[in-house]
């Protein structure tokens, strides 16, 4: 009898040990831990919850903070699932990114609704300059994470209805192009059909890109002088009167800044001579405007 009992008693362990070990809520316990925040807010105002939201991954969960952040210490890295609860809103159970142990992995927003989690899309990311797809990009919509597809085609499923309007809802990058963020309007209507957000050009980074491409380039000459060197030239946001990237010119006097369309100022100046500035408007990235000077003493 005594012999039964001890099997018993070993056996429950073990089963319990097991338990543990896998954990609950959508991932294994015995994975190495790491941290995920976030935002919560809501589609219909873009603001944060009131009260507060709930939010629980693997089983542990935290409340959302005024401003609707959260942070999550110690999930399993192996966690496959979010789950979001809020008064008078729809739950929210949406696949998790991969996470990376030992880190702060932050989902960005995530946004609640109350008519549901049955929105789709798709879309393709292009470069910007010759209008390519682009392979590898990391599209970021409400907390979900996909990669584009080597022609630049990505899609998303179970996104909140409504979600869209004059706020951003998401992010896109990729390694040698300016970070993209997502805004979507009209807002996402129940699927299907899957929303169609169309081609969205990423840019490389405002600037000149040795053995790259140039949309604003032209050559800056010095009146009396054969030597062009040491010219300083400027690219400038006529609406703010910000400084986007400056350039100093070899003895040729050539510059050359990648930029997407848009109105530009370009300024030239060197010691000992009159500064000038030109105003040019960049309309296709596939047609280059070229702004030549001269300066004078």
């Amino acid at each position: 009898m005594l012999k039964r009992l001890t099997l018993t008693v070993c056996m429950l362990s073990v089963a319990a040990l097991c338990a543990t070990m896998l954990g609950c809520g959508g991932g294994g316990g015995g994975a190495a831990p790491a941290d995920v925040s976030g935002r919560i807010l809501l589609t219909a105002t873009g603001q944060p919850p009131n009260p507060a939201a709930t939010v629980t991954i693997a089983g542990r969960s935290v409340q959302t903070l005024n401003d609707g952040t959260f942070i999550l210490r110690g999930v399993a890295s192996d966690a496959r699932q979010i789950q979001v609860t809020a008064q008078g809103l729809q739950p929210l159970t949406q696949p998790l990114p991969t996470l990376t142990a030992n880190r702060v992995n932050n989902l960005g927003d995530i946004f609640l609704s109350d008519s549901g989690y049955t929105a789709a899309v798709k879309g393709k990311v292009v470069r910007a300059d010759t209008l390519a797809g682009l392979a590898g990009a990391k599209v970021r919509i409400s907390g979900q994470v996909t990669t584009t597809a080597d022609d630049g085609a990505f899609t998303l499923s179970g996104l909140p209805v409504g979600l869209g309007g004059m706020q951003d809802v998401g992010l896109i990058t990729a390694a040698g192009f300016e970070d993209k963020p997502v805004r979507i309007d009209p807002p996402l209507g129940a699927s299907p059909p899957d929303n169609d957000l169309g081609d969205i050009p990423l840019a490389p980074p405002v600037g000149g890109i040795p053995g790259g491409p140039t949309t604003i380039r032209g050559t800056v000459s010095l009146q009396g002088q054969m030597d062009f060197s040491q010219t300083t030239v400027t690219l400038i946001n006529p609406d703010n009167g910000e400084t986007l990237s400056t350039q100093v010119t070899a003895a040729d006097g050539r510059y050359g800044f990648w930029v997407p369309t848009g109105r530009y100022q370009v300024r030239a100046e060197r010691s000992g001579f009159q500064p000038q500035t030109r105003d040019v408007t960049l309309n296709r990235t596939d047609q280059p405007q070229t702004v030549d000077f001269t300066l004078i003493p």
